[in-house]
């Protein structure tokens, strides 16, 4: 009987990138460990799986290649390589009328203004207009000669409108990386036509440019002339106020300096500073005469005696005497009569000495005083014209208040006249010179052969294309199969451990023969999934063990049968039961009558001996399903599935349940119950992830013992999968000799405990 819990549901699925998120638990509630496959193994195997489509869709991409070539019509192009420089040529220290942008020599916002030009409808107009394209049928209908008449009876407005559009259309402006050239190309279906449109679009680019600034010189020279005529009539109005006004406050101003340093001042203000000046040396002079006069006759005395002529000629004579009346009284005594008269002659010259001195100390005492008064009356006589200028020239400062706000606006009309003098003398001269930052620097020749239709190009982009269209949609297809189990997906994505793998079978095949040939990779397969069995539970290979699926044709009748006979050719006694008495199959495969069996007994009609059927291989029992009955949950739901179970294994060594699916039916969860262990068959690369979770899921709500699954029907070669499953299988096959006795009865022992 069933002994084991396990856990009573699992937890919802969340959707994680494409794949369900669910716990990793195995049907022992041990967490198995997880071996990821990598994201390029995964995409690879993909790939691998659906190779035939991808080489389909990149072969139709090839294919589109070469059709398009083919299809494509020729196109010429033809370039013509344009300098445009940031600054034009400075011919003269002149400002000209356009904007400098004062940026680095790339600047952006420069340059893609000119490809802007470059594409304009206007410059498309002038080249129209210049080769006389809206009169040239054969180039309106795209040098097809079928719409020739047709596009000549349109009117000629609509096509100068046509050639207008078809010059702007097949124009292609292509900078070339860090330089200032640009390559201008047209593309036509005739190479002449191409090569002769660029050079006219690359002409008139240089002669629009060069108009332009015509224009904005003229232009500028206009306003510049309108603006000059209104300042000089306000500036000659302004001039004119002041002179009014000047002359009835009589106010006189006089220009002084030049250049920047000249200024205008009054005659008042002028005076003023003179006699200012005029005051400041008298009185310094009145103070110098008041000093010598406060000093009386000493120094001033002694400086003019020493300076008088008469008394320096007395003062010599004095000497002379005296001189020679020491030399006369040394010799001949003081009463000799030479030296009496030589006493004399001194006396009398002492007193000449003596009025002269007196003579001019009179003279320097009435100089100083007459000097002093005349430089103070001088002084008085400024300083009373200088307090009259002030009083005049502060009434004449409060008349000029008004005057200097008429001067002020004569300065500023004067200024503003003379700035926009100097700039339309500028701009005429910066306009009459013509300089143009654009040049022609290679004309377009008559291209050689097209550039249109590019072969190699074509078949690289088809096959580049048709591959991504090939990978992606492998990977589309891939998870629209709500991603279809592989071997390493069993254990991640189901939470239960994978018991095996079986390879698929091509073509018709006897299943039974195969599947009783011992070497065959069939039988191989199942014997490993018997050897998994053996350590799934502690005591070996479940004694009850049913097989169940997501969904029919999944492969579960064929790994009932092979798993029964695996333990037959270990020497075991076994009991097969085909349980699904909806679509029972096991008949057919032994080739026998469906007639009596499991429906039979559970219905209490017989006992288990009565319906058991030999199989033609020893030790095998079969119990057919039975007549069909009406509603085989009902005979499940009831517990002589339980007691006919139990029954069976105090017969055989195990018994082997040939299940109904599980989704959509009751049977199987039902016949769960009854059984010691359950086994999930998943067909690879088929059943989806969902479904077979759902199926988990189902069983695990009713406490069924899910042991493992076995994955059937893996196709190695297709799948593109690389972890070796069915390793030996066609080596194992292809072996004369028989497996070995040893390895059976060991096997077998192992599987009697």
């Amino acid at each position: 009987m069933n002994d084991y819990l396990p856990p009573p549901s699992l937890p919802a699925l969340p959707q994680s990138g494409g794949e369900l998120a669910i716990p990793h638990y195995d049907a022992t509630g041990f967490a198995p460990l997880e071996q990821e496959e990598s994201t390029l193994r995964h995409y690879w195997r993909i790939l691998y799986k659906r190779r035939y489509l991808v080489l389909a869709l990149t072969a139709l991409g090839l294919a589109a290649g070469i059709f398009i070539s083919m299809m494509t019509r020729p196109e010429y192009a033809g370039t013509v390589m344009v300098q445009v420089a940031r600054e034009e040529a400075k011919v003269l220290n002149i400002e000209g009328v356009e904007q400098d942008g004062g940026g680095t020599r790339f600047d952006a916002e420069f340059y893609q203004t000119q490809y802007a030009l470059l594409k304009s409808r206007s410059l498309s107009e002038l080249v129209v207009r210049d080769l006389g394209l809206a009169d040239n049928p054969l180039f309106l209908a795209d040098f097809d000669e079928t719409k020739v008449d047709q596009v000549r009876a349109l009117p000629r407005a609509q096509r100068f409108a046509m050639a207008t559009k078809a010059v702007n259309k097949n124009t292609m402006v292509t900078p070339i990386r860090l330089s200032s050239i640009i390559n201008v190309t047209y593309n036509s279906p005739n190479p002449q036509m191409a090569a002769t449109i660029a050079n006219a679009i690359a002409r008139h680019f240089v002669e629009s440019n060069l108009t332009r600034r015509y224009e904005a010189a003229a232009y500028a020279r206009q306003f510049l002339q309108t603006r000059l005529n209104q300042v000089r009539a306000r500036l000659e109005e302004s001039e004119r106020k002041a002179v009014q006004y000047a002359q009835q406050q009589g106010l006189i101003k006089i220009r002084t300096g030049q250049g920047e340093a000249a200024s205008e001042q009054s005659i008042l203000a002028n005076d003023l500073a003179s006699l200012s000046d005029q005051l400041a040396l008298a009185r310094a002079q009145r103070a110098q005469a008041e000093a010598q006069y406060r000093a009386g006759t000493g120094g001033n005395i002694a400086a003019q005696s020493l300076g008088n002529v008469t008394l320096t000629d007395l003062r010599r004579e004095r000497a002379e005497l005296l001189g020679q009346l020491s030399k006369l009284e040394s010799d001949f005594g003081p009463e000799y009569p030479t030296v009496v008269a030589l006493r004399s002659q001194i006396s009398e010259l002492e007193r000449q000495m003596a009025r002269e001195e007196g003579r001019v100390s009179s003279s320097v005492t009435q100089d100083l005083g007459g000097r002093y008064r005349q430089a103070l009356a001088t002084e008085r006589s400024i300083q009373a014209r200088v307090d009259g200028l002030k009083s005049q020239l502060l009434g004449e400062q409060g008349r000029s208040i008004q005057f200097n706000i008429i001067q002020r606006d004569v300065d500023t009309n004067r200024a503003l006249y003379d700035a926009l003098l100097q700039r339309f003398k500028e701009v005429g001269i910066a306009g009459g010179i013509g300089t143009n930052n654009i040049s022609i620097v290679d004309k377009a020749l008559p291209p050689a052969r097209p550039f249109k239709p590019n072969l190699p190009l074509n078949l690289a982009v088809g096959l580049i294309l048709g591959l991504l269209l090939g990978a992606a949609a492998a990977v589309v297809l891939e998870n629209m199969e709500d991603a279809a189990l592989q071997p390493g997906d069993v254990h991640r994505k189901l939470g239960v451990p994978l018991l095996g793998v079986t390879p698929r079978q091509t073509g018709e095949v006897d299943v039974l023969a195969t599947l009783r040939e011992p070497k065959s990779p069939l039988a191989e397969a199942y014997f490993s999934i018997l050897t998994s069995l053996q350590f799934s539970t502690p005591h070996g290979t479940p004694k009850s063990i049913m097989f169940t699926s997501a969904q029919a044709q999944e492969g579960k009748s064929t790994s009932s049968l092979a798993l029964a006979l695996s333990l037959v050719s270990v020497g075991a006694r076994v009991l097969l039961i085909d349980a699904d008495m909806r679509n029972p199959s096991i008949h057919k495969i032994f080739g026998k009558s469906l007639g009596a069996g499991l429906s039979n007994l559970l219905t209490g009609n017989g006992q288990l001996t009565d319906h058991m059927q030999d199989s033609s291989t020893p030790n095998l029992s079969i119990l057919m399903a039975g007549q069909i009955p009406p509603n085989p949950a009902e005979l499940l739901s009831a517990e002589a599935i339980v007691r006919l179970i139990d029954e069976a294994a105090k017969r055989f060594d195990h018994i082997v349940v040939d299940g109904p699916p599980v989704l959509g039916l009751a049977d199987a969860p039902l016949l769960s119950r009854a059984v010691e262990a359950t086994v999930l068959v998943v067909e690879a690369g088929r059943t989806p992830t969902t479904r077979a979770r759902h199926a988990i899921e189902r069983l695990f709500g009713v406490r069924t013992h899910v042991i493992g699954a076995v994955l059937t029907k893996f196709d190695l070669k297709t799948t593109g999968y690389g972890y070796g499953y069915g390793y030996g299988y066609e080596y194992q096959y292809g072996r004369t000799e028989n497996r070995e006795p040893a390895l059976a009865n060991k096997l077998g022992k192992l599987l009697s405990r």
